[in-house]
């Protein structure tokens, strides 16, 4: 069976309701990464390579369940993986490309950072809502830091020193490293999901989904000072910066789509497709490329032609619920969790970008 009638397939069944579709999109997403895990539908594009190459599946045996953001220590070359059903924080050694540790005592792991200038590793636990700081060497809990339920999203902003987190009760909190202590927290309509911090500046920008809209907050004063209100998609849960640019990307969920919003003046630019659900969205500055994760089991990748102009490259295959995913630019790699399938164990998947 070729990709395309599969997808023919899936056209015809758009009649029925959406769990069936939704049920047949996964299990189609299963039969095509099983056959081709790096195989790339290419748009536009004939028979050109594509510009992310599958290099190496690390298999994670005995994690079960969906898996939540990703770390790296690119000096001790580790990658910490929150497998949030599971309840482990998954260490892989990128070196040997195999599974260093899995490290228990977390209550639904969903944020993680490494912190090469403290040297900690920070994670947020949804379960619970603690967010517990782990010497990166021995990867012991030194420090509990409680916030209110469903802490997520985190962030760090080494110029102020800060680690900020993203809770339920429209909580976004910070925690000053110097003295490893909460700092009030700044208050927002609904739970915050992803955010950018301006490097630039002090301002953050804050997915808020249940208001279809994205927050701006002075950093410095610890306050709310501006709110855009999306039109041309909604739910909007992920989001990466190009900040050269002044252009964010917002990933909404109603329809599965990116907004590219100017950040100096809150307007949408323009907008363009991306698989459903999606969890994770990356932005590639050296070969101008936004990549993006979602639950269907793909994950795009997109040209950015111009500030205001997209064209989409290539849709990956990879599996059902492999929704999260780490870019990091010094390797030009990608890195996707992918969950346990029916008949196959979890695995980190390494991409390699191509020009």
């Amino acid at each position: 069976m070729q990709r395309n009638d599969c997808w023919q397939i899936i056209a015809v069944l758009e009649n029925h309701n959406e769990r069936t579709v939704l049920r047949t999109r996964m299990k189609l997403a299963i039969f095509l990464s099983l056959i081709s895990a790096s195989a790339a539908i290419n748009v536009g594009h004939g028979a050109d390579v594509a510009p992310l190459s599958l290099q190496q599946s690390i298999p994670l045996p005995g994690v079960k369940g969906k898996f939540d953001h990703v770390a790296i220590d690119l000096v001790g070359q580790r990658l910490f993986i929150a497998a949030k059903a599971n309840d482990t924080l998954e260490v892989v050694d990128l070196k040997n490309g195999s599974r260093l540790q899995s490290v228990t005592g977390f209550h639904e792991p969903q944020g993680v950072l490494y912190l090469s200038d403290t040297k900690q590793v920070v994670v947020a636990n949804g379960g619970n809502g603690e967010v517990q700081c782990l010497d990166s060497s021995s990867l012991d809990v030194i420090k509990h830091i409680s916030f209110t339920a469903d802490a997520d999203n985190l962030r760090y902003d080494p110029q102020a020193r800060l680690v900020y987190v993203a809770a339920q009760d429209g909580v976004l909190g910070a925690i000053d490293l110097q003295t490893m202590r909460k700092l009030p927290e700044i208050k927002l309509p609904s739970h915050p999901e992803a955010f950018a911090i301006e490097s630039g500046g002090r301002r953050l920008f804050v997915n808020v989904p249940k208001t279809d809209s994205v927050f701006v907050i002075d950093g410095s004063k610890s306050e709310v000072i501006g709110r855009w209100q999306l039109t041309k998609a909604k739910v909007n849960y992920t989001m990466a910066f190009d900040e050269a640019h002044s252009r964010l990307f917002v990933g909404c969920r109603n329809p599965a789509s990116v907004v590219v919003v100017d950040s100096k003046t809150g307007c949408e630019v323009t907008t363009f497709p991306i698989g459903g659900e999606t969890d994770c969205i990356f932005y590639d500055g050296k070969h101008q490329r936004i990549y993006a994760t979602g639950a269907e089991g793909t994950l795009d990748v997109v040209e950015q032609v111009d500030a205001d102009h997209y064209r989409v490259l290539a849709k990956l295959l990879t599996a059902p619920l492999a929704r999260t995913c780490l870019f990091v630019p010094e390797l030009d790699r990608l890195f996707v969790a992918v969950p346990r399938q029916k008949d196959r164990d979890a695995e980190l998947r390494v991409y390699q970008a191509r020009h």
